[in-house]
């Protein structure tokens, strides 16, 4: 593992002092000679680091030392993570989780035991004797590969390298449950432990299905990753920026030309593009990759594990950050999407790519995300209508060109993007690829656009409703983009 700057000075700023929460260890450098907050980014002498909580004890700056004191779950822990022998069947595997973590005794372990049932009984046979043993030989290695170089949290301007043997050492944790608990709502911080894939209804709803497809996956991932400790695949790297923009753009008198804006065929899909492909995230990055959730950030990360390690040391995103990925492979190949999702085998297409993810997360403008105080006062309002206000429409706009603009990335590489904030989010499918139209253009780059087998889609972005495609500048372009809010907002109140 290794933490680098991505060469571009950190934007001015200030570090809060936080209280410790789950998941979280805080360290001060014990050379600090200011007492002044450092810079957002910054690494130099008197910074507040923040370091992933480990499943072992650790001393004051971070580093493994066995006889270190440490919490009594971070012992317990560890005296799981020493537990296994990798010969554990589902039920013993269950008995180790559950008695480390008293936590996990609500959770059953029905869906991975219905997802080993579901393999052939060779491929079974090979989980028991080959995959699984694989997982805790790699899980074991955990204090080896980061003992002496602590994991720290991302902050905006710093790239994260990590190799594929040690992001396989730390999926192979997230699988046997011992990093520990962490509550998403009071830290902010995305879960990381398998067991809420582990345990479902079956029967009761297809959402609860889809676990057992995600969970195939996930074996198809570590029969590779199993490999790599041996391997110079397991050598290559796969890097982890946070990029945030201090300053939004003037984008009411920006004078950069629009780009161009191309519709895709129907059934060409993101993640075929050789350009930035954008994963319509959730502010805690993955979403519900790792329980019911199965929408297409959740589809990616679960065909690419690799991108399931962010949610260890990347917190909740701000509305000015996005995340951004290189060099991940595929695989698993699936079909299907929500509860027809299906894994159909290990990838059969080629990781000899250098693919780039752009994690950007999308206001939610459904009316599930109205707390019951907002919606009391605001009944006779559907949320919906708030995306054509300035404020959000700008919000969009700052937070896609965050995304976009990528100064480290190859200025020939376009936008691959779709249908983002759209389906669940309710945001109108037009108004949202204006903006990103609008954003890709202000970070100069080309936009392709997957209306993926949605065919009205595709006929009204071919049309001249697309009003930014007729415009010299973005400037210009992001005038008629408010024109048209304020007519459909208009529209919804009449």
């Amino acid at each position: 593992m290794h933490l680098t700057r991505n060469g571009k000075k950190p934007a001015p700023g200030h570090v809060m002092n936080r209280e410790s929460l789950p998941g979280i260890l805080d360290t001060s450098d014990s050379h600090s000679s200011s007492t002044r907050s450092p810079s957002v980014g910054a690494s130099q002498s008197g910074q507040h680091k923040r370091f992933v909580t480990m499943p072992y004890p650790t001393d004051h700056a971070g580093y493994y030392n066995r006889k270190a004191k440490c919490s009594a779950e971070v012992k317990a822990k560890f005296d799981q993570l020493n537990s296994f022998s990798g010969k554990e069947h589902t039920a013993q595997l269950e008995q180790i989780v559950k008695k480390h973590t008293p936590e996990y005794e609500k959770f059953n372990f029905d869906v991975l035991r219905q997802a080993i049932g579901d393999l052939r009984s060779d491929y079974r046979t090979e989980y028991f004797n080959s995959i699984f043993p694989g997982i805790v030989s790699m899980a074991k290695n955990l204090p080896e590969k980061f003992g002496n170089r602590p994991l720290e949290f991302l902050t905006a301007g710093h790239c994260l390298e990590l190799k594929r043997k040690e992001i396989a050492c730390l999926l192979a944790n997230a699988y046997l449950c011992t990093f520990p608990n962490r509550d998403s709502r009071a830290s902010k911080l995305p879960t990381v432990n398998f067991i809420t894939l582990f345990s479902g209804q079956l029967g009761m709803d297809k959402r609860e299905s889809a676990k057992v497809e995600k969970l195939k996956c996930l074996f198809a991932y570590f029969h590779k990753a199993k490999e790599f400790e041996k391997s110079r695949e397991g050598e290559e790297i796969v890097s982890f920026t946070k990029v945030a923009s201090d300053v939004s753009p003037d984008w009411q008198n920006s004078r950069k030309p629009m780009k161009n804006f191309y519709v895709e065929a129907l059934d060409k899909k993101i993640e075929d593009s050789k350009g930035i492909q954008v994963d319509f995230a959730n502010k805690l990055i993955g979403g519900g990759v790792i329980g019911r959730g199965c929408l297409q950030e959740e589809i990616r990360f679960i065909t690419c594990p690799e991108l399931i390690v962010a949610r260890l040391f990347t917190e909740q995103l701000k509305d000015n950050e996005a995340l951004v990925i290189t060099n991940f492979w595929q695989y698993a190949d699936h079909s299907g999407y929500q509860d027809d999702f299906k894994c159909l085998r290990p990838f059969t297409g080629s990781n000899n790519v250098k693919r780039t993810l752009v994690a950007i997360d999308a206001t939610d403008f459904s009316n599930s995300s109205v707390s019951k105080i907002g919606w009391l006062m605001k009944q006779s309002e559907d949320n919906t209508s708030r995306q054509y206000s300035k404020p959000a429409i700008d919000r969009e706009l700052n937070k896609a060109y965050a995304g976009f603009l990528c100064q480290e990335l190859d200025q020939c590489l376009h936008i691959a993007t779709g249908n983002w904030g759209g389906g669940s989010f309710k945001g109108d499918p037009l108004l949202k690829a204006m903006i990103q139209h609008v954003a890709a253009s202000e970070a100069e780059r080309e936009l392709y656009y997957f209306p993926y087998h949605d065919y009205s889609l595709k006929k009204m972005l071919e049309s001249s409703a697309l009003a930014t495609k007729g415009k010299r500048t973005v400037g210009k372009a992001y005038k008629e983009l408010l024109k048209y809010a304020n007519e459909r907002s208009f529209r919804s109140k009449h």
